[in-house]
């Protein structure tokens, strides 16, 4: 379990997070992401530390996503799958099965209690849950193809230095659009691992990441879905889990390009373990990695790829925008041969349209705020109820209208209207990279968040702290 809280921290977070659907028998959440501190040493010993501070929120997630695999796809087929990714994982960097089962036994006590105890072990728990995009939402056709689609999505941005900004600095931000259960069972920490780059994360019960984490050297990496399961053609496989694979990243990169190169094309360790050329990843997703320097987004199916960077959309200058679907009319293949086969098959605006209005508004948001964008701006935008046509012309929601947030094509989104609490912003998070390094993040909706953001300031490993007391 975390420690108390301060006093000051304790006026801010989410008082609606209490209404965030949750289920049967397992508690509401905390008005806030719970602060694990810094966690220092090898993979495992983090992974521990993780594990024993925060059991309680690792198993609430652990028995959700459980019933979730168990009701859609079978015990069976889940174990079967389990195997195949975690070689994966394993042919990537074995110290990230470490850092799960050192989650699995800080949290024995907790998981002991799981209605699943004895259903597998606990490092399997763990395993599962940091496979759970890839299962449920981008699962193979290797078995019998279920298509099982979740709705999900997601709304980030990046801009950098004085061009868009009011300063020079970089802003990286991302709306994660998603069900709340169990997603809003959240931790924060700053990872310090004896070999590599501390790194800050926000992230549900032991997963190993959330859709954002950022290290001490200013990379920040971004996740959202991308576009389209496709077992016609092949977009899915069981390769190495997105929730895992961040870790590494943040803490093995020291910029934007080198953390493209590993998401693409993977590291030399791996492509001699599997004999491949390029990373085999679990599908269809969508990455922004950004530092000071650059921003790109790698739109990605399992084994292609292609990046798209800014003025390829009409960017007017060094900033991108990043929803759920692709741009890019050509694709790398395995081999890293150029195709021309369009990342656009596997998901475009005609495929996509509320993902398209997402990014129209944020590309209209920079756009008409040029030169002006600072760290309250950003916040503006990511609690937006607004919509932008790829026009530029902005759209509010009229008198007597259902509110635009209820539709879900806007940043902040809200589910059911009335108000059904099932779905929306499950957490909104800000890199600001400028005199320092500083992350600012919430639990739930960002427009019902009372207060200051949460924050913690990464400016360098030995001076990495938090305005949390944990």
């Amino acid at each position: 379990m975390g420690g108390m809280q301060s006093a000051d921290s304790m006026k801010t977070g989410n008082p609606y997070a209490k209404y965030y659907q949750v289920s049967s028998g397992h508690p509401i959440y905390e008005p806030r992401a719970r602060f694990l501190g810094h966690l220092k040493g090898s993979w495992y010993e983090i992974g521990y530390q993780i594990g024993s501070r925060a059991g309680d929120l690792v198993r609430w997630v652990s028995d959700v996503w459980w019933t979730e695999h168990i009701d859609n796809f079978g015990f069976e087929d889940t174990m079967k799958a389990m195997p195949l990714y975690e070689a994966q994982i394993e042919a990537f960097n074995p110290e990230l099965i470490k850092l799960m089962k050192g989650i699995a036994d800080g949290a024995e006590r907790e998981l002991e209690k799981s209605p699943y105890a004895d259903a597998s072990s606990h490092y399997h728990k763990i395993l599962n849950t940091n496979i759970f995009d890839e299962w449920s939402w981008r699962q193979p056709g290797v078995f019998p193809w279920k298509d099982i689609q979740k709705g999900a999505g997601c709304s980030s941005f990046a801009t950098i230095g004085d061009g868009p900004n009011k300063l020079d600095e970089m802003i990286a931000s991302h709306n994660r659009h998603c069900p709340f259960n169990p997603k809003c069972y959240q931790l924060a920490y700053v990872g310090e691992p004896e070999d590599g780059n501390a790194f800050w994360v926000l992230t549900p019960g032991g997963a190993g990441s959330g859709c954002q984490i950022v290290n001490d050297k200013g990379v920040s990496l971004i996740l959202n879905a991308g576009g389209d399961q496709h077992a016609k053609y092949n977009a899915d496989a069981f390769g190495i889990p997105w929730f895992i694979l961040f870790p590494h990243i943040a803490a093995y990169t020291n910029t934007a390009e080198e953390a493209i190169e590993m998401i693409t094309k993977g590291i030399p360790e791996y492509r001699a373990n599997t004999g491949r050329s390029s990373l085999l990843r679990g599908g269809t997703w969508n990455f922004l990695i950004s530092d000071r320097a650059c921003c790109a987004v790698v739109e990605t199916t399992c084994d292609r790829y292609a990046v798209r960077r800014p003025g390829d959309m009409g960017e007017i200058g060094n900033y991108i925008v990043m929803t759920n679907h692709n741009y890019c009319d050509y694709s790398f293949d395995e081999n890293n041969d150029r195709t021309k086969v369009p990342m656009m098959q596997f998901g475009n605006e005609e495929t996509s349209p509320g993902s398209a209005k997402r990014f129209w508004t944020m590309m209209w948001d920079i756009r008409h705020n040029y030169g002006q964008i600072d760290l309250e701006m950003a916040m503006g935008f990511m609690r937006g109820h607004h919509q932008h046509d790829r026009y530029g012309k902005r759209i509010e929601t009229l008198e007597n209208e259902i509110p635009l947030q209820f539709t879900g094509d806007v940043t902040c989104p809200h589910s059911g209207y009335p108000e059904t609490w099932e779905r929306g912003t499950a957490d909104a998070k800000i890199a600001v990279n400028g005199d320092n390094l500083k992350v600012y993040w919430t639990l739930g909706r960002p427009c019902e968040w009372q207060g200051s953001w949460d924050e913690a300031l990464l400016d360098g490993k030995a001076k990495a702290n938090s305005s949390i007391k944990s």
